[in-house]
């Protein structure tokens, strides 16, 4: 499959906003539930250590989304080869962490282990690319004459 650089970070971005939504949404549910139960006689309430949790999670997932975004205005394709396959470790451990937590949220997992398998698909495309580019290139002079040198070769 060629998959390329930007459509793995576009992705990424849409997951994570996807997280960020799910997470303002528990965070924002669990705020007026804690405000509905003040008004109670039961005086019940919710942690307050919940509802900064969800926000604090949504405030990270934030930043990552920013990230994938910023991200896409990398050119250099070694660069962007390590970010990719850093991107697959990042999908495959959350997925697998996502699937020892609670096995409940296999269709979670299965997003980000999807989103895992295509950054590494990505990952191989972009080897392909490099090599390619490599070979089109050719040698300079001076490696070349570092080559030589190397071999043992004078040549003036």
């Amino acid at each position: 499959m060629n998959i390329s650089t930007k459509s793995v970070l576009l992705i990424s971005a849409l997951t994570s906003s996807f997280f960020l939504i799910y997470s303002s949404y528990k965070g924002t549910i669990l705020y007026f539930v804690n405000e509905a139960l003040e008004d109670t006689f039961v005086g019940g309430s919710t942690s307050d250590i919940s509802i900064y949790l969800w926000f604090t999670i949504s405030g990270i997932l934030i930043l990552i989304t920013l990230m994938f975004l910023f991200f896409l205005k990398i050119k250099d394709l070694k660069s962007q080869k390590i970010i990719v396959a850093c991107l697959t470790v990042f999908w495959i451990t959350i997925s697998i962490f996502l699937i020892l937590i609670n096995l409940s949220n296999f269709w979670i997992s299965l997003i980000t282990l999807t989103v895992g398998v295509l950054s590494f698909l990505a990952t191989k495309n972009l080897k392909k690319i490099i090599i390619a580019e490599l070979n089109k290139k050719g040698l300079t002079d001076k490696e070349i004459h570092l080559l030589q040198k190397l071999a043992g070769i004078s040549k003036d």
